[in-house]
């Protein structure tokens, strides 16, 4: 997947419809490629007007702003061992996200998905970055560096 493949399958939706929330913890390694790849998603002029906000480890406490904003649809944007190699972007579906390690955190994005649709109707999109090490204390490897920068070329 690249940029370009994002944009297409996203193309039902104003930028100012969207909501990106990356996920992630900054500290384990590869566990930090939800924030980079949302902020390099914030810079790109394509998506001007779209809402983007990192959860962090807890995107719970974000469910509120997440209502909040004007969106329609909600990707959320994470770590996940889906079985690809190192650095593949990828779309996941809900059965994927409930039957892989999409999220760490304390509560699955799914959950959080079930619980915002119970206050208003969005779409929910799961997009996923196969991480290579995500030990305590390891910094964003090579292999993650290079699949995002290649994800807008």
């Amino acid at each position: 997947m690249n940029f370009r493949a994002l944009r297409e399958s996203l193309k039902a939706f104003q930028p100012a419809q969207l909501v990106f929330v990356g996920l992630g913890n900054e500290i384990c390694g590869d566990d930090g490629a939800g924030k980079v790849l949302l902020e390099k998603l914030a810079q790109q002029s394509e998506l001007q007007g779209a809402a983007f906000i990192f959860a962090g480890t807890n995107p719970e406490n974000y469910v509120h702003k997440i209502i909040g904003a004007t969106g329609e649809a909600v990707i959320f944007i994470d770590t996940a061992r889906f079985g690809a190699a190192p650095g593949t972007i990828a779309w996941l579906s809900d059965q994927q996200i409930i039957n892989s390690n999409f999220s760490t955190h304390t509560f699955s994005p799914k959950v959080i998905a079930d619980y915002i649709t119970a206050h208003k109707p969005m779409q929910f999109f799961y997009l996923g970055i196969e991480p290579q090490d995500t030990g305590l204390g390891k910094p964003l490897s090579e292999t993650i560096q290079e699949a995002i920068a290649n994800f807008f070329n």
